[in-house]
């Protein structure tokens, strides 16, 4: 007895791919996934700045503890 997983097989979904790619250029590969993309971007950018900001911190207080070297 053989299982099939539900969905799409694997050449089915390239063949949409390439349908989509053949129709709508390269934005074929990304239809549908606006919201998604989207979502990574802000997610990056809030990591990012946040990394940003906490380092400012962190430097902040080693200055204020006085655990930064004094410059020659």
């Amino acid at each position: 007895m053989t299982v099939t997983p539900p969905g799409p097989t694997l050449s089915q979904a390239i063949g949409e791919m390439t349908a989509d790619m053949a129709k709508f250029g390269l934005a074929g590969v990304f239809r549908g996934q606006g919201i998604g993309i989207a979502k990574a971007i802000v997610s990056l950018t809030l990591f990012h700045e946040g990394r940003i900001w906490l380092t400012g911190k962190l430097k902040e207080r080693n200055v204020a503890n006085g655990w930064v070297p004094a410059k020659k």
